[in-house]
């Protein structure tokens, strides 16, 4: 394809199909129109140039835009065209006097009848096309004289069997609309012709012009920009892409392409014009109802003038009574008459039309709307263009669109005059900035709103302001901030409470509070912001039957209000708090909230409709449609959710007993954003029978039901009685419930489930047999046929070690049925028995507080704790490995001060350990006062003696005088001192338990490293 056929293929195949039979029978009429710039010349222009090599006689003639030109101009120019190619010989015999006239070559004027000379040139023309095919052009036939298009109506007529074709062009727009003097002689024409209409260029095609014409290849997004200000004119285009080459923005205007636009437009009525321009001001697309409510008149009145707008091409209609610009320039040409006064009274006037015709609203983009408030300036208040910034910004979150709506934000934070309102918008827009990523920036806008309500001194404001706070997990000094908001949040509405609450339960109370003082206040959006909060603070077990009446009052106030997104979500998170409980009902509602979202065209809607109707299809066994649509939102909303699609994957894999890609997937989120894959791959690693993962807990309430699954899992598994015993109750208060992790996106299977196999291993199995019937009977109810077939696999497997009577012949019954559902579900794993609790280790090596349990060939003793104890119990949870004695030393400083040691004779204060060091202190410093915050004792306490393990390091680094220590020097040292205490131990041992001495002594190695290597391998209870 050349430059001069871009986007023209098809057009030019036609125009070629005609060339063909006239070369090789007989020709035609072939009329090419499109308005002007669009390519028509060009094109008949390829067709003549491609007829000369193909031998025949190409005439051209063009029609000329002037009350001076003579009569049949464009045959003239034909005729003297004829006259030169044709043989002298040859003219001689087609001559008349009546071409001679024509020609102005002889006294008179042409026939005045019309058909002596219309007869005259056509026969002229048959006569050439015997000896060869001959192609008449006749260009810009929207100037032709009336004369012209009849004789080329006649000769079209007369010579349809000889080898002429005869092509026309000319701009359709303008001559075939109402009024136009030739319209009445060019509609025969079409009747008798092939016509090819010219529309504009694609997207990429526009790009593929604007390349050849400036020799710089445009991105996809100006090429998109420019195809829509153009329409695809290839002139408009041309003009567009020289002006970009040189320097000016896309958005200049050529003057040629103004000149045309303005020929355009001064063709059509003036009320056509005067309505364009209120169309301009709605925008580049608007609904033909919204344009008669400003422009003042009928809708019948309005479809007459818009279909002769629509008949020059200028508009086109989108159905629906929705129209758009043919391109955007014909839009600005119209705008740009304005004057800002009257701009901006236009503007108004739009937010007065659809204020005062309510059933208008729904015709309108949120966005448009609160674009014409925020350009009419001062004829708005600005509370109302607060206000209509604000739908807006709520418009673009529902769509996915947050970078809109934090535009949105700022311009209604820029126009909001009254302060309690300012300070909810900047609460809104710090958190759309801290979901887009830009922490920074959205802290800053934070810090702005907390200073101006301790100015107010409002309550209210002080509770939106530490709850917007907390929903952001802030951290360090930020932490600081939302703990001081929240506790005097809290004490403004309850009071000082007469002891300390922790911050969770501050914050609980804080939502509860703060419900009752908007309901009291008939705020319904303060109403609806506190739900939500109590909703997603609440999360966890035993909040399931509150969250589903939160839910419930959500929805409500959402259609109260008009807010879609939150009745879309207020729906989905029903269902999830139905099947929390064990519901059946949640099949039911979540069947509602499908077709609640159906068709909604807001993306965030859609999105949770796909995801949700995914996490169905799993929980009920159709994982290939599962995993479908999970690709489908993958593909079609990328990464815009963060982790949270990747984490609804592994749950796929796993529930499906899919290890191989489950191990590359928890990989892979481990790669990425997930904020714990160490929980993650131990979930997936106890599932497989390995207890051994270390995972430091707890996490927060959105993980805690998938934390609670894995004790429960690990505890059954190593069978530790205290361990089982703590979890145990932990869960019993939620028998009948399901471990409902993420909001949604994790079903960690129900309560009775773990409560049974934890019964278990603690040897209660009439207990455990009883729980596993309740959740198998549960997932029956709940129609979640994998959940069913793991729990009867596990039922199974109690029943058979139980061995009552009839227990063989049942866990064979449910075997069997296990097996025909494994293979029909695809859960292949449940074919295999699941891992068998292996019973408790008959030798223990364990302390507890201060006491150590010693019980080894039948003997147990308690001694008190000594380091060489600890030593041996590090040695015996590693059977075969070299433990270095450096670790032995000091466990609780870890890898850094392993490493350190370990370097050889470098001096142990150089500046890498320096560094070290110090990046480890700093980081221990910062989780020490977060897990204060969060009134975790435990894990503070765990970091706060390997912060002092570590200091100690520190200290021990320099010798006398403050002189640097030599790492080989501490090494040496740490053989010696760990060598001397594991010894003195053994000897004490002696005394206590004899045989436990003997047998370390035997197997126990010491120096440099020292290991613990039995013959044959001893399980001990550590």
């Amino acid at each position: 394809m050349t430059a001069a056929v871009i986007g023209r293929a098809h057009p030019a195949a036609a125009l070629r199909a005609e060339l063909d039979r006239a070369v090789a029978s007989h020709g035609g009429l072939v009329l090419v129109t499109g308005e002007a710039g669009i390519g028509k010349t060009t094109l008949v222009t390829g067709l003549a140039d491609d007829a000369r090599r193909r031998g025949a006689l190409v005439l051209t003639g063009a029609c000329w835009d002037s009350d001076s030109a003579p009569g049949y101009w464009p045959w003239v120019q034909v005729l003297r065209a004829l006259r030169r190619e044709l043989p002298a010989e040859e003219w001689a015999r087609a001559d008349t006097a009546t071409l001679s006239a024509l020609l102005g070559e002889s006294a008179g004027a042409p026939a005045e009848d019309g058909f002596r000379l219309h007869d005259a040139v056509t026969t002229a023309l048959a006569a050439a096309a015997h000896d060869r095919p001959v192609v008449v052009v006749l260009d810009d036939l929207h100037w032709a004289d009336a004369a012209s298009l009849r004789l080329l109506e006649f000769a079209a007529r007369h010579t349809w069997f000889e080898r002429l074709l005869l092509v026309g062009a000319y701009r359709d727009v303008e001559v075939e609309a109402p009024g136009h003097p030739l319209r009445e002689l060019v509609l025969p024409l079409v009747a008798k012709a092939t016509t090819v209409t010219l529309t504009g260029l694609a997207p990429d095609e526009v790009a593929e012009l604007m390349s050849r014409t400036a020799g710089t290849e445009p991105d996809p997004a100006l090429a998109a920009e420019v195809h829509l200000r153009t329409g695809g004119n290839p002139f408009f285009v041309e003009q567009t892409a020289r002006l970009w080459h040189s320097g000016s923005p896309v958005s200049a205007v050529a003057p040629g392409v103004r000149d045309a636009l303005q020929r355009r437009l001064s063709l059509l009525p003036a009320p056509v014009t005067r309505l364009l321009t209120d169309a301009a001001v709605l925008g580049r697309e608007f609904h033909r109802r919204i344009l008669a409510a400003l422009a003042g008149a009928p809708v019948p009145e309005i479809d007459q003038l818009l279909a002769r707008a629509a008949a020059a091409r200028l508009v086109t209609a989108l159905g629906d009574g929705r129209f758009a610009f043919a391109h955007d320039l014909v839009r600005e040409s119209r705008y740009a008459e304005l004057d800002p006064a009257e701009v901006r009274r236009r503007h108004a006037a739009v937010v007065r039309a659809l204020d005062a015709a309510p059933d208008l609203v729904p015709l309108v983009f949120a966005a448009d709307r609160a674009r014409h408030a925020y350009l009419a300036g001062d004829e708005v208040e600005p509370a109302r263009v607060a206000e209509l910034l604000v739908a807006a910004a709520r418009d673009a979150s529902a769509r996915l669109a947050n970078d809109e709506a934090v535009g949105h934000y700022r311009r209604a934070l820029d126009r909001a005059a009254e302060p309690r309102r300012r300070v909810v918008i900047a609460l809104d827009l710090g958190t759309m900035l801290s979901r887009c990523g830009d922490v920074e920036e959205a802290w800053r806008v934070f810090d702005e709103a907390v200073a101006l309500v301790r100015e107010l001194d409002d309550d209210a404001l002080l509770v939106r302001a530490a709850l917007t706070l907390s929903r952001t997990a802030p951290t360090g000094a930020r932490l600081d901030l939302t703990s001081d908001l929240l506790v005097a949040a809290h004490e403004r509405l309850a009071g000082k409470p007469a002891e300390p609450l922790s911050l969770d339960r501050v914050t609980l109370e804080l939502t509860a509070r703060a419900a009752v003082l908007a309901r009291d206040g008939d705020d319904d959006q303060e109403l609806s912001f506190t739900l939500w909060a109590r909703h997603d603070l609440i999360w966890g077990p035993g909040s399931a039957r509150e969250r589903e009446r939160l839910t419930d009052e959500l929805a409500v106030l959402a259609r109260r209000t008009g807010d879609r997104e939150n009745e879309f979500f207020a729906s989905s998170l029903k269902w999830v708090a139905l099947l929390e409980q064990g519901d059946p009902r949640y099949l039911e509602q979540y069947r509602a909230f499908q077709g609640l979202t159906a068709g909604s065209g807001l993306p965030g809607a859609e999105f949770a409709a796909l995801l949700d109707r995914s996490i169905v299809g799993a929980l009920r066994g159709r994982f290939a449609e599962a995993h479908a649509d999970l690709d489908r939102v993958e593909a079609t909303y990328g990464r815009e959710f963060g982790y949270m699609v990747d984490q609804v994957r592994w749950s796929y894999l796993l529930l499906q007993g899919r290890f191989d890609d489950l191990a590359a997937h928890t990989a892979r989120l481990a790669a990425g954003d997930h904020p714990h894959p160490d929980l993650l791959a131990a979930l997936a690693a106890v599932r497989q029978g390995d207890a051994s993962r270390e995972v430091a807990g707890p996490f927060s309430r959105e993980f805690a039901p998938m934390w609670l699954r894995y004790q429960a899992q690990a505890a059954a598994l190593t069978g530790d009685r205290a361990r089982c015993e703590e979890v145990l109750a932990e869960l019993t208060p939620y028998s009948g419930e399901w471990l409902v992790a993420l909001y949604g996106c994790e079903i960690s299977g129900p309560v009775d489930l773990w409560a049974g196999l934890l019964e278990a291993a603690l040897g209660r199995r009439d207990a455990a047999i009883e729980r596993l019937t309740a959740a198998a009977a549960s997932a029956d109810r709940m129609r979640l046929r994998p959940w069913a077939a793991e729990i009867r696999a596990r039922l199974a497997t109690v029943l058979s070690e139980r061995d009552a009577p009839g227990d063989a012949d049942r866990a064979a019954a449910l075997t069997a049925a296990v097996r025909a559902e494994a293979s029909e579900l695809g859960m292949t794993h449940l074919a295999v028995p699941p891992p068998v609790r292996l019973p408790a280790p008959a030798d223990e090596f364990r302390r507890t507080d201060e006491v150590w349990t010693l019980r080894f060939a039948g003997r147990e003793v308690r001694v008190p704790d000594t380091k060489g104890l600890r030593d041996l119990h590090i040695l015996l949870s590693s059977p075969g490995a070299e433990i270095p004695a450096v670790r032995l030393l000091a466990p609780e400083a870890g890898e850094t001060a392993v490493a350190a040691r370990s370097l050889g004779g470098d001096p142990v204060l150089d500046e890498t350990a320096k560094s070290v060091y110090r990046r480890r202190l700093d980081h221990l410093d910062a989780e020490i006062d977060e897990a204060t915050a969060l009134d975790n004792d435990r894990r503070a306490a765990e970091l706060d003696r390997e912060r002092e393990a570590l200091l100690a390091e520190l200290r021990t680094a320099a010798g006398l005088g403050g002189r640097t220590r030599r790492l080989g020097d501490e090494a040496e040292r740490a053989r010696k001192a760990v060598t001397a205490r594991i010894r003195d131990t053994l000897r004490k041992l002696a005394d206590a338990h004899p045989e436990l001495a003997e047998h370390l002594n035997a197997t126990v190695t010491t120096g440099s490293s020292c290991r613990y290597a039995p013959e044959p391998e001893i399980r001990w209870r550590l």
